[in-house]
């Protein structure tokens, strides 16, 4: 059995919970600001919720490109758009909840029609929230495939 690990690190040197942290992944090739505040957007900082739209979007885009090789089609490009959809329970602002998730999978690849992508990517989807442990029915996810041109 394979284990992986992998590392994030936050640093938040500004007297918290005012100014922003820092978050740091362990390979180092990514160092972002996050904007913690979920009601607030911030121009030059990324929040949580964009992380974990990003980290199921990765995911999503992967298992819709293996299963395209598996199928014997490789994708000249794939593109997955996802959007996160978090609310407040009756906690209020602290007590935060993914309601909804919706992805859409954009994709140039040859000798397949619309079907088998939609197919390809729901698969992936279906996938995706098992690794992620979503609990789906929590969540309203929905999958959207696109073919694009050659």
């Amino acid at each position: 059995m394979t284990v992986l690990e992998r590392e994030a690190t936050i640093r938040w040197l500004t007297n918290p919970p005012e100014g922003l942290p820092r978050m740091t992944v362990g390979s180092g090739s990514v160092s972002l600001p996050l904007s913690l505040d979920p009601t607030a957007t911030h121009p030059l900082a990324t929040s949580p919720a964009e992380l974990l739209a990003g980290a199921i979007g990765s995911i999503f885009a992967w298992f819709a490109a293996r299963q395209l090789m598996d199928d014997g089609t490789q994708a000249h490009e794939l593109t997955a758009d996802v959007t996160l959809t978090v609310s407040e329970d009756l906690g209020g602002i602290t007590d935060l909840a993914v309601n909804r998730l919706a992805c859409r999978l954009l994709g140039r690849v040859p000798d397949i029609d619309e079907d088998r992508l939609d197919a390809v990517a729901k698969l992936a989807m279906r996938r995706c929230v098992e690794t992620v442990r979503l609990r789906s029915e929590r969540v309203a996810v929905t999958v959207e495939a696109i073919l694009e041109g050659p």
